[in-house]
């Protein structure tokens, strides 16, 4: 209703209060204080009225606009899946022309298919000119048809929710790869790096993994993002491998991955075929997740042990660790901050738990942690101060920002570890 109208509607509701309340007066009987109340009682009770049918018939649009919008979402997700499947059989045709020609280049027996039977080069160019057409039309007549339904465009600049940021930016391809070195103490040279996944929302802003991580978990999507940081990972490995730089670099892997019963397996298979990077690449999963894990969990960890990888603990706040039970996990690093550190084994004098019964000095923690094949990192390291309490330790390693904070790889090396469309369709039946 237009706004006028209300305003008109509201000045005879006045109207009308005014005329009760001066009849209240002159024939009632009443007195004007009485007769004025009277008035306004009546016109509260005429607005509140107005205002309750005004709401109503404002819920009955919004409640139609929405069935609309769904109608129209679906048309376009059929309209989707149709042209998805006109390409595919397109691609199948021209895998078959290709075949039929190359055969026919090597003097092979040409390949008859139901509908074409293989001939000249130009009859086939020919023939892929007429699929071309054929489908080009087809999507031609069906964007028309959407169009005349009348969906309502979907808008850019609308908010968009933090699952739709992740799936848009998985099946956008972006997902950039940052690195942050871990070095060796005192020398502070650069001995690991590790990798970070980091999403772009469409104008090329970061989303923070306080953002996305909810959000992936919540909707099942961490295994693929999992899957193309170690992917990218293998390929950055492989190129320093052939500039003979022996550098590892932690890949953080969730449980969820673990527990995957679609992801695993090839997850697996992927892992096995670079076994030769099993000294190379090192995955690392939270104190909590390890001690907490499902039999599922554990037996996953132990088959990528079994191919020779290792495993890292990070985010650890309790350093009363059961080491055994580490070395038999294949656990081959330890990472604890550098104030959790101190705080609890130089101040509080709390141990790691191993077979050694003697009293333990906080400087010979580090060799403990190495007899069952294990290094330390002390990590968030910001200041100098925190490196002359982590030397005292005797820690062979650190990471922190006061060493290199994470930097996205460049560009260039950003589109050469990118994983090929076919990983990326793959994973799509999980995104969509």
């Amino acid at each position: 209703m237009p706004i006028i109208t209300h305003i008109l509607l509201y000045v005879a509701y006045a109207t009308i209060s005014t005329t009760v309340g001066i009849a209240l007066t002159q024939v009632g009987g009443q007195d004007i204080g009485a007769s004025f109340l009277g008035g306004i009682a009546l016109f509260c009770a005429c607005a509140v009225t107005h205002a309750s049918i005004s709401t109503t018939a404002a819920s009955s649009r919004v409640g139609d606009a929405e069935k609309v919008i769904k109608r129209d979402m679906e048309r376009l997700r059929v309209a989707h899946r149709e042209v998805t499947a006109d390409i595919d059989a397109m691609q199948t045709r021209i895998d078959q022309i290709e075949a039929a020609v190359g055969s026919q280049s090597f003097g092979a027996p040409q390949i008859e298919t139901p509908q074409y039977q293989s001939g000249p080069p130009q009859i086939e160019t020919r023939i892929i000119e007429q699929i071309v057409d054929k489908l080009g039309a087809a999507m031609d007549a069906r964007l028309n048809t959407i169009q005349s339904a009348g969906v309502t465009p979907l808008n850019p600049s609308a908010a968009r929710g933090p699952m739709d940021m992740v799936r848009e930016a998985l099946l956008e391809n972006r997902v950039e790869l940052f690195l942050q070195p871990i070095v060796q103490l005192p020398q502070r040279k650069t001995a690991f790096y590790e990798g970070f996944t980091r999403l772009k929302d469409a104008s090329g802003r970061l989303i923070l993994p306080q953002e996305f991580i909810p959000a992936a978990e919540q909707a099942g999507l961490m295994s693929t993002i999992d899957n193309v940081l170690l992917f990218r990972c293998v390929q950055i490995v492989r190129k320093l491998m052939k500039q003979d730089r022996r550098v590892g670099i932690f890949c953080n892997i969730s449980p969820a991955a673990l527990s995957d019963e679609q992801f695993f397996p090839q997850f697996l298979d992927f892992m096995r075929d670079n076994r030769d990077l099993a000294g190379s690449v090192i995955f690392e999963i939270p104190q909590d997740a390890y001690e907490n894990r499902t039999s599922i969990e554990a037996r996953a960890m132990g088959k990528l042990v079994d191919l020779g990888f290792r495993f890292s603990i990070d985010r650890v706040t309790n350093t009363e660790i059961d080491l055994p039970d580490l070395e038999r996990s294949g656990v081959k690093y330890v990472k604890i901050s550098a104030m959790t550190m101190v705080e609890q084994t130089v101040i509080r004098g709390l141990r790691p738990r191993s077979a050694i019964t003697r009293e333990i000095a906080a400087a010979d923690i580090s060799a403990i942690y190495q007899r069952y094949g294990i290094d330390l990192i002390a990590e968030r390291i910001e200041t100098e101060d925190a490196v002359l309490e982590v030397l005292d330790l005797d820690v062979p390693y650190g990471q922190g920002h006061l060493f290199g904070a994470p930097r996205a790889i460049k560009e260039s090396l950003m589109e050469e570890t990118a994983p090929p469309r076919e990983f990326l369709l793959k994973q799509n039946g999980r995104i969509a």
